[in-house]
């Protein structure tokens, strides 16, 4: 009787959310009608890895350690992503929840909490980031292919707003402006790489030599936190998925072939002009001028709008009973508080976020794939059985709170504690890899310590 209670509140839950104006299903499962086979999902992963901010980390990279190492590094940064996105992939597929429902079911109603602010936080960061680098490039486009100069700050509010409409809409509003802008941004950059080998010759472009050096495992790990927040929350996108095959080939498209190509681009374009500005490559040294500039706007678009919706989710699930008010109202007023940010500046901290990210994220993800995979619980990760949850969980919880501590160890001031010989380990092992395997072996003991793990109790 207890489950057919829940499979009717499941129904209702669908039913009055499919009632709601610009509904993503923020509460409940997406239904089975709603969902798509990777083919039609193609242009959204493409288009999560399409952004600006990935060329000016394979630039910034390839400065570090030169052309080769820059490729070996990313490659094995989008093999991490891609692994740990798979795995985190099916999570979604099989509940149908978004990655902040879901987290109730790993650290309780409570944690869920702390795990939503965490992820509205990160990817609000973006946002406002993202925001200023579409401001910046767009004031050198003007410069550079018309000699008119426009205020930057307008163009990042502006820019800011735009984005906001489209994840208001949703879902449906990413998938529509990805199908438009990821195919533009590709055969530019195309374009792009074929002619700088016209300019600069190849042999050249793959000897240069570093010129600010940063160790090999460093490298790896700018590549796992420029996208760890996304894989670790990518059921936000595979709960839209049929299967678990389907989620797997677009993760594998977005993060092992998409993003490090364009990463990889970035690198080059750098190597060969030795200027990480890619605006000014494309618009000036390789002269693609309107063409350039109109597809870099769109390109950041198709990005940013992935930022602030993730972010609402994130928030909405944390708030959810507390703060009422439908994801557009959350959505305009946490877009209109990042632009600001980033009409602030917030490009200046882009370094110190992404060693932020690699701390905090893994380990809280470890813990899910812990709790999902290794102690079996995957059973439970089922919206009819949120009635079940409990307030709080230990093994999870102080998992997640382990790995982050120890991330923080392994990174110098004022980012991290700066533990001499954690942070030394940190050159040699990424550390987004350490923070996630302590919280992992963390949950393990204390769940071994506590006994075999019953399910869920009211």
């Amino acid at each position: 009787e207890g489950g057919n209670a829940m499979e009717e509140k499941r129904k209702k839950a669908v039913q009055t959310e499919e009632k709601v104006v610009l509904n993503d299903y923020e509460f409940s499962p997406v239904p089975d009608a709603k969902k798509h086979t990777w083919r039609d999902q193609v242009f959204v992963w493409l288009g999560v890895g399409f952004c600006l901010t990935a060329f000016t980390l394979g630039g910034q990279i390839a400065l570090g350690l030169g052309f080769w190492p820059t490729v070996a590094a990313v490659l094995i940064g989008g093999v991490i992503l891609t692994v740990v996105g798979c795995f985190v992939g099916v999570i979604g597929v099989r509940s149908g929840l978004s990655s902040t429902v879901s987290s109730r079911f790993t650290f309780g109603t409570y944690g869920a909490i702390i795990f939503g602010l965490i992820n509205a936080f990160c990817n609000f960061g973006w946002f406002g980031y993202q925001c200023t680098f579409f401001g910046s490039s767009v004031t050198s486009m003007f410069r550079l292919a018309a000699g008119i100069e426009v205020n930057m700050t307008v163009c990042i509010v502006v820019g800011g707003l735009l984005m906001m409409i489209t994840a208001i809409i949703g879902y449906k509003g990413i998938q529509t402006l990805s199908k438009f802008g990821v195919p533009l941004l590709f055969l530019l950059i195309i374009f792009g790489v074929v002619k700088t080998f016209t300019i600069v010759p190849p042999g050249e472009v793959f000897s240069a030599p570093p010129v600010a050096p940063i160790s090999f495992a460093s490298a790896i790990s700018l590549m796992v936190g420029s996208f760890i927040v996304g894989v670790s929350i990518v059921q936000d996108f595979t709960r839209y998925s049929k299967t678990a095959k389907d989620s797997t080939v677009g993760i594998i498209l977005g993060f092992t072939i998409g993003y490090p190509a364009v990463v990889i681009c970035g690198a080059i374009f750098t190597c060969a002009f030795q200027t990480n500005d890619l605006t000014d490559v494309l618009i000036n040294v390789l002269g693609f001028s309107y063409v350039a500039a109109f597809i870099i706007v769109v390109a950041t678009w198709t990005t940013n709008h992935n930022n602030i919706y993730q972010s609402v989710l994130g928030l909405t699930n944390a708030c959810h009973g507390i703060v009422k008010l439908p994801r557009w109202i959350t959505t305009a007023i946490c877009g209109i508080i990042a632009t600001v940010l980033g009409a602030i500046g917030m490009i200046d901290w882009l370094v110190p976020f992404l060693n932020i990210l690699s701390v905090v994220v893994p380990p809280i993800t470890g813990a899910m794939l812990a709790d999902f995979y290794l102690l079996k619980n995957a059973d439970n990760y089922k919206f009819e059985r949120m009635n079940q949850i409990p307030k709080a969980r230990l093994d999870t919880s102080v998992g997640a709170i382990v790995g982050c501590l120890v991330g923080f160890c392994m990174n110098e001031p004022p980012v991290g504690f700066g533990i001499p010989v954690l942070v030394k380990l940190s050159t040699v092992i990424p550390t987004p890899l350490v923070a996630m395997a302590c919280s992992i072996a963390v949950v393990l003991i204390i769940n071994k310590l506590q006994g075999q793990r019953k399910p869920h109790a009211a």
